[in-house]
């Protein structure tokens, strides 16, 4: 099992600036930043099945989730899909659902503990996939 940290779904130096970053080295933290999303890509070479977990509160159609979950597909590599935060009233499952439709999505609210076992399930049912 591979626990990896969030990745950015969106990488524009200009982000860093608004941080008081000045512009060099803003440029270079989004450079690294991109090549922690190519990284996190390699690792899909080594992987039997993949739980991605998604904010259910923000766009689900991003840049590098379709780039991750298009890559995921390429490699014929089951996946779930876990669209957290369902706790807050922006979040929107369906719309994840629409977003990955070749994949079962869990709503869940790691926070409140909410759906865990359905979760649970879920993991334990794409792991005979793997």
């Amino acid at each position: 099992m591979i626990d990896t940290p969030g990745i950015a779904t969106k990488i524009d130096y200009e982000d860093f600036m608004k941080h008081k970053m000045k512009k060099k080295a803003s440029q270079k933290r989004a450079k690294e930043a991109t090549q922690g999303i190519v990284e996190a890509i390699k690792w899909l070479e080594d992987v039997d099945a993949v739980v991605v977990v998604v904010d259910a509160t923000q766009n689900p159609y991003s840049q590098v989730n379709i780039t991750i979950v298009g890559n995921l597909i390429a490699r014929n590599i089951p996946v779930l899909v876990v669209a957290n935060k369902i706790d807050l009233k922006k979040a929107d499952v369906k719309k994840v659902e629409a977003a990955f439709p070749e994949y079962e999505v869990v709503g869940i609210s790691a926070k409140n503990g909410k759906n865990m076992d359905e979760f649970y399930e879920s993991v334990f049912e794409l792991s005979k996939k793997a």
